[in-house]
């Protein structure tokens, strides 16, 4: 948005004050110099002139300083949006972060061999690799991450929910035995992701 865009040059509201202003300050003069005597209209009209001037000055700057708040708050709202969309891009972004790798191959490969596997052969290969461990951890965190950001209105929740809702619903079904092994305040912020995720 352009200072030449919000300025008064361009600001129809302002010329019309101007209008209104001058036309009152004509119209009281020409009152001014209708009713008053011969010898007294002159000081009468500077009078009233400078009455009128001070009045139309505080007319204006109060215009002026209202639409430098509303062009303030706007530019705000613009800054706002265009900063939750980079947070959004960049958490889409994040899914694809090298700490995660293990934990989506493992993924890929539950789905693939679900029919065959248990959840204690579930649990028994993500508990039986640190490694794989961290790498499920940090993607939990990841999509903790997510809700929290949801919640606190920082990012697009439908360009996440397009790009990351099925995809982290169905990787939360494929460790849920592994999941319901942590404790309880976590699975409840794993539900509410989940909740948010298929609305």
């Amino acid at each position: 948005m352009s200072s030449l865009t919000n300025s008064p040059i361009k600001d129809r509201v302002f010329w019309l004050l101007i209008a209104v202003v001058g036309t009152m300050i004509i119209g009281g003069q020409a009152s001014v110099w209708f009713s008053q005597p011969e010898g007294q209209r002159l000081i009468r009209m500077v009078e009233t002139g400078a009455a009128m001037l001070a009045a139309a000055g505080v007319i204006l700057a109060t215009y002026i300083s209202y639409r430098q708040s509303k062009d303030l708050l706007n530019r705000t709202e613009i800054d706002r949006r265009r900063d939750k969309l980079e947070e959004t891009f960049r958490l889409i972004e994040k899914w694809d972060d090298p700490h995660f790798l293990r934990a989506r191959k493992l993924s890929v490969a539950l789905g693939k061999e679900s029919s065959k596997l248990s959840p204690e052969n579930v649990i028994s290969k993500v508990e039986n690799d640190p490694e794989l461990r961290s790498s499920v951890s940090l993607m939990l965190n990841y999509f903790d991450f997510i809700r929290l950001s949801i919640k606190h209105d920082r990012i697009d929740v439908g360009i996440i929910k397009t790009q990351l809702g099925r995809v982290s619903i169905i990787t939360l079904d494929r460790f849920d035995a592994w999941i319901k092994n942590l404790e309880s305040a976590y699975q409840q912020d794993i539900t509410e992701f989940r909740k948010i995720m298929m609305q």
